[in-house]
Formats: structure tokens, C-alpha cells, sequence
């Protein structure tokens, strides 16, 4: 059984920055309105890793939406617009910032953004959407020790299943970046699944590709006619990534 077309979101944000992963509010609530139009449905976590586990074939209408980093921005501006339309989503959160500026990254342009507090995760959970773990500080982790890598995993994943009451399923892994040590760690760690950003499946649970969705995205992004150009073009941006890792290495940016 093949898996379904995965997205993922970013920022979903009025403020303009530096950098590609932010797509404004209106651009973000027409294309959710086109895939609706179109006769997607989008599926919950927990199908999502049934398909991937084999246990349902994803139909030819059924999509999944994610977004990596819970910026607070999800809650007026993404989230409202996907259930008016009947979708969910599953997002993923760096769980030490949680609430708080997000001082892990490079803050292009100057600005910075915060993230979804917990009340507010519990609040869109108790409305029917997903919430799994990218990591506890959101490192580069095929960089890091495999004691750091592990404590991350651990970390968030712990973290998520106090404030949720349940077992944390899954994981998305910081800028995609993983390999098989990675994989092995996740699998370790007790997550059913983990998400990257790469272009292909191997059939490895630890290993599910998505594809980004970045500002230049069309109208109906990663499943519309431009689907191959758009999914070469964001391979492409995701590997550039590197450079923002390179710059938290070297500038050390102030932690929250």
C-alpha cells in the first residue's frame, strides 16, 4: 500500500520575514479552500500511521496536513481555516519552547516568532487535532551525540505525553535531517512513527517523506499539475537548510 500525499506547513504568518517557509494567511486559507474544493479530506495522525503500517490503503481523495515548529500563528491563522473546511492536521512542537520566542533559530530580518502555549495545544486537541514531538530543543540531530539526540527524543516525547494525558506517537525530525542512527533512536524512544522531509519511502516507519510547502508554493500545493516541479524545488530549499545549522553553530543564538 503506498502512503497518501504528506504537507507541511511552517509559519503561517502576517508578519513578514527573511526566509522561505512563511506563507501568508490569505495565500494559506486559499489553498486549504482549493484542496476542499478539489474533494481532499485530510487524515488524522493515527490513520496516517495505519497507512504507513500497512493496516488501510490511503483512498486516491485523502492527504495528510502537518506543521513543523507550532508557531502561535497556527492558532488565528491556520487552524480556524481547516476546520471550517473539515480538515485536521497534526503539528509538531518543540517542546522546551513551548509558549515561548523561538531563540533556537537564526532570527532572519530580526524578528522573531512565538510558539503555541500549552493551553493552547490543549485546546485544539480537545477539538480534534494532532500534536507529536520535534524534539525538546530542535537541534540538527544527525550532529549531535547520540546521548543529546536520544535525551531530545526522550525529552519531547515525555513532555508531550504529560500535557496530552496519552502516549506521543510521532515524530518530525528537525530540518528532515535524519539517517539510520536516527531512525534507530526514534524507534528506541518509543515513537509508532517519524516524519522527514525527504523525496521518496523506503517503507521504513521511522522514515515517512513529506514534502514542504514553501512560499512559493501554487494554489493547490504538492498535489496540484506543478506537483513534480514543486516537490524537485523543495528538496532543493530543505537541503539549504544546512545553512541556518551552520549559523546556530557558529553564533550560538540566546536560548529562552
Amino acid at each position: 500500500m503506498g502512503l497518501p500525499p504528506i504537507l507541511c506547513w511552517h509559519k503561517i504568518e502576517p508578519r513578514h520575514e527573511l526566509g522561505v517557509t512563511r506563507i501568508s494567511p490569505r495565500r494559506f486559507a486559499r489553498q486549504i479552500e482549493r484542496l476542499a474544493r478539489a474533494g481532499w479530506r485530510a487524515l488524522t495522525l493515527a490513520e496516517v500511521i495505519a497507512c504507513v503500517r500497512g493496516e488501510r490503503a490511503a483512498a486516491p481523495n485523502e492527504l495528510a496536513i502537518t506543521f513543523d515548529d507550532a508557531y502561535r500563528g497556527l492558532r488565528e491563522h491556520a487552524f480556524p481555516v481547516l476546520r471550517a473546511h473539515g480538515f485536521t492536521a497534526t503539528t509538531f512542537v518543540i517542546t522546551e519552547y513551548a509558549g515561548k520566542l523561538n531563540r533556537w533559530d537564526i532570527a532572519y530580518g530580526g524578528r522573531r516568532f512565538a510558539h503555541l502555549a500549552w493551553r493552547d495545544i490543549e485546546r485544539w486537541r480537545a477539538r480534534g487535532f494532532d500534536f507529536g514531538s520535534h524534539t525538546a530543543t530542535h537541534p540538527r540531530l544527525p550532529w549531535v551525540s547520540d546521548a543529546s539526540a536520544r535525551r531530545e527524543l526522550v525529552r519531547s516525547r515525555d513532555a508531550l505525553a504529560r500535557a496530552l494525558g496519552e502516549a506521543c506517537l510521532a515524530l518530525s525530525y528537525p530540518f528532515g535531517a535524519a539517517a539510520e542512527r536516527e531512525f534507530e533512536l526514534a524507534r528506541e524512544a518509543g515513537y509508532d512513527a517519524a516524519f522527514t522531509l525527504a523525496p521518496a519511502w523506503g517503507g521504513d516507519a521511522m522514515a515517512v517523506p513529506r514534502t514542504p510547502v514553501y512560499m512559493w508554493a501554487p494554489p493547490v500545493p504538492v498535489v496540484g499539475r506543478l506537483a513534480v516541479i514543486e516537490r524537485f524545488g523543495a528538496t532543493l530549499a530543505n537541503r539549504c537548510a544546512v545553512g541556518t545549522s551552520l549559523l546556530q553553530r557558529w553564533f550560538a543564538p540566546e536560548r529562552a
